[in-house]
C-alpha cells in the first residue's frame, strides 16, 4: 500500500485504491474509489471534493440498490442491517 503523510492535494483526481492517507488535505479534488483493494484514511480533511464510486465499488452499490428496491421486505431488511453494521 502506498502511503502519503501530511500531503496537500488540490484540483486533481485522487484514486483511493491501495493508498494510505494520513493527515492529508484535499481541496477541489475528484475522489474515486474502485473497490480493487483496501484503503486507509486517517485524520484527513476534504474541502469541496466530489466523490465517485467506479468498477467493483459501483457494482456493490448497484447490488444493494437492487436488493433494497427489488426484493421486498427481505431486501430492505438486509440492506438496513448492512448499514447498521457499518455504523457500529
Amino acid at each position: 500500500m502506498n502511503k502519503s503523510i501530511g500531503s496537500t492535494y488540490e484540483s486533481t483526481v485522487v484514486i483511493l485504491d491501495n493508498q494510505s492517507y494520513e493527515n492529508c488535505i484535499f481541496r477541489n479534488c475528484d475522489i474515486i474509489y474502485k473497490g480493487t483493494s483496501g484503503i486507509n484514511i486517517v485524520g484527513c480533511k476534504f474541502y469541496d471534493c466530489s466523490w465517485k464510486l467506479e468498477g467493483s465499488a459501483a457494482n456493490t452499490l448497484q447490488f444493494l440498490r437492487t436488493m433494497y428496491k427489488g426484493m421486498g421486505d427481505f431486501g430492505k431488511e438486509m440492506v438496513e442491517a448492512t448499514f447498521e453494521n457499518i455504523k457500529k
